[in-house]
């Protein structure tokens, strides 16, 4: 009996570690007003025309040598880069009132994000006192859609970025 009841405890154990999963977010949850991969029209469909937008060559050992756009809205409330034609990184900067998918916001206290998004893949600080919250894309998909960078300072959301890794 006393058997029994030790197997019985390491299925629990097991089984309740298995369901111990990071929140890896499938790729409707990773946007803010757009889905990386977006096109420069789909972006100013939903942005308006950008307050600023520069282009930069750039160097890459993963991506060769190209064209990074920039669209600027807001005194970089909202800064959209794009690799050739298509978005790569978008930030909000400030509490513009743009959220992702699931309500999270700058300015937004940290235990409204953790209702919103559960627990962090990797927590580590940052720069200028920030600590990052990463939340991956669903590995098990098999793509990747890029992921989602919550930076918190002083308890409170100060940034958001969607990239790619």
């Amino acid at each position: 009996m006393k058997k029994a009841g030790v197997i019985t405890l390491c299925f629990v154990l097991l089984f309740g570690f298995a369901s111990l999963a990071y929140a890896e977010l499938p790729a409707n949850r990773i946007a803010l007003g757009v889905q990386l991969g977006a096109t420069v029209s789909q972006v100013r469909n939903v942005f308006g025309v950008p307050d600023r937008t520069t282009k930069e060559q750039m160097k890459s050992e993963a991506y060769g040598d190209f064209v990074e756009t920039t669209m600027i809205y807001g005194n970089n409330s909202i800064v959209v880069k794009f690799y050739d034609e298509n978005v790569w990184r978008i930030e909000s900067n400030s509490n513009n009132g743009w959220a992702t998918p699931d309500g999270v916001t700058v300015g937004m206290p940290l235990q409204g994000m953790y209702d919103r998004l559960g627990k962090e893949d990797i927590k580590s600080p940052a720069e200028n006192g920030e600590t990052l919250y990463w939340y991956n894309h669903d590995t098990k998909s098999q793509e990747n859609r890029g992921n989602l960078y919550v930076f918190v300072k002083g308890g409170r959301v100060s940034r958001i970025v969607i990239a790619y890794q």
